[in-house]
């Protein structure tokens, strides 16, 4: 009788292979899949996109009520009487309170501040800066790298300006 030579895995060569393998595909995943890296930049993308649209519809009122000419105006968005956003040529000022800020009515997911003086307005995830809400000190927000800078427009018919920091997202 001849006997004929198996060759092959044996069940336990298989079992540690699979977890070799388990145990690589968790070390190197989240290298190559960073997931809160993405959410943050697709966060802030949403959060531009609605900045934009949002200083343009601020502009559109300004033109209503006459004031887009002014470096130092505001508009009533709700028609109550009652000013409701600070502007700037008609476009939504930097300040924390009530510029872009209070047209945007941010809530809990954003951190977010202004420099001394309203001339430039930072916003970030809380989840990158540590807090949500306003913050006078605008450095929190600028330190993890990723954050939206809004700069109203500094001259008569100029266009405010959104820089937009990923690099630390």
């Amino acid at each position: 009788m001849e006997i004929k030579k198996v060759s092959g895995f044996t069940l336990i060569e298989l079992i540690i292979v699979i977890v070799i393998l388990g145990i690589l595909s968790v070390v190197a995943a989240p290298k190559f899949i960073n997931l809160s890296s993405d959410a943050n930049q697709a966060a802030l993308d949403g959060m531009k996109a609605t900045a934009i649209d949002t200083a343009n519809l601020v502009y559109a009122k300004a033109i209503i009520q006459k004031v887009h000419k002014d470096a130092d105006g505001s508009v009533d968005l709700d028609g109550d009487g009652v000013d409701d956003i600070a502007t700037i040529y008609g476009f939504p000022s930097a300040n924390r309170t009530t510029g872009i800020a209070n047209a945007l009515q941010l809530g809990e997911d954003w951190a977010y501040g202004d420099t001394f003086g309203g001339g430039q307005f930072f916003i970030s995830p809380a989840s990158i800066a540590g807090f949500s809400g306003i913050t006078n000190n605008n450095i929190p927000l600028r330190s993890p790298n990723c954050y939206l800078t809004y700069t109203p427009p500094a001259v008569l018919d100029g266009l405010p300006t959104f820089e937009f920091v990923n690099s630390g997202c």
